[in-house]
């Protein structure tokens, strides 16, 4: 009787010691628990150390409230031109709402995975395949703002959405590649006809340059020399001027002694010839006689006489 009692004693206080162990909850920072009492949502425990009745109350999850990556499955989402493509993405979240989280969704985070992919196959259906290739920052950013929207009643908050890779179908591929080829090279064509063109029209302006310096050049040849004859044609009339100005001054008190000077001058030139006969009116011969060198001689004559 004595052992039977010993070991009943032992099993209570075993049963008082594992009961009281199991009220101990120790809830890490970044997370919550779930404090239910007979099935019955009662609190959510907050980080840190708490004491919970056994049998009534039971800490049903603990719940992570940091930010979680998560690696959506790679699917296949057709283009608006008909061409398959693999696209793979991945997601970062965290919970804002742990009863919706909890209690409003059997499974919040795998509805936030398939709302994912139904949005992103309907964005790629209206995107042709170079928009999707070229366009990846605006299918993320499109995405992200659709989650936002739908993941809310999930207490969830879609962070981040990237796209990792897209691939598309081997014949695909090198199809694209042809045509970057053939992009590239119209561009090389392209950029070597317009050097080509450019060098011309420099080329062009240059001799237009030149033509337009020799002209210039000729130009002011021309003018130099202009400026340079009548430069001298004015030195010559200038010339003639101050003669015409000296003679008619001289002529001025010595003009009739002028007139018989060249009337001498006109008859020697008459009496070179041998068969010419000079008939001179007295009074052309009397006025003969005023010029100094015709006195002297008239003069001489008569002596001799």
């Amino acid at each position: 009787m004595g052992i039977f009692l010993t070991i009943l004693l032992i099993v209570i206080l075993v049963l008082i010691a594992i009961t009281l162990f199991s009220s101990f909850a120790l809830i890490h920072t970044g997370e919550v628990g779930i404090l239910e009492r007979l099935g019955v949502y009662v609190k959510t425990l907050e980080p840190g150390f708490h004491l919970v009745f056994p049998f009534l109350y039971h800490i049903t999850e603990v719940v992570n409230m940091k930010q979680i990556p998560l690696k959506v499955a790679e699917q296949e989402v057709i283009t608006k031109d008909n061409v398959v493509v693999m696209i793979s993405e991945t997601l970062k979240y965290h919970i804002t709402d742990v009863n919706s989280y909890v209690y409003k969704n059997k499974d919040s985070v795998l509805s936030m995975v398939q709302d994912t992919r139904a949005q992103l196959r309907g964005i790629i259906g209206n995107m042709d395949l170079n928009d999707v290739l070229n366009g990846t920052e605006q299918i993320n950013h499109t995405l992200f703002e659709q989650l936002s929207a739908v993941t809310a009643g999930y207490g969830l908050n879609v962070d981040r959405v990237n796209i990792d890779s897209i691939q598309v179908a081997h014949d695909i591929q090198e199809s694209m590649n042809k045509l970057l080829r053939a992009s590239r090279e119209k561009e090389a064509n392209i950029m070597e006809a317009e050097g080509l063109k450019a060098a011309a029209i420099r080329k062009a302006e240059g001799v237009k340059e030149a033509n337009i310096l020799e002209a210039e050049a000729n130009k002011q040849t021309q003018i130099l020399e202009a400026e340079g004859k009548a430069q001298s044609q004015r030195t010559v009339a200038e010339a003639v001027k101050d003669q015409i100005n000296l003679i008619n001054s001289s002529l001025v008190n010595n003009g009739e002694l002028y007139l018989q000077f060249k009337n001498i001058e006109a008859m020697e030139h008459v009496a070179d010839g041998q068969n010419n006969t000079i008939v001179l009116p007295n009074k052309a011969i009397d006025s003969l006689g005023n010029l100094p060198a015709v006195g002297e001689l008239l003069a001489n004559k008569d002596k001799h006489l």
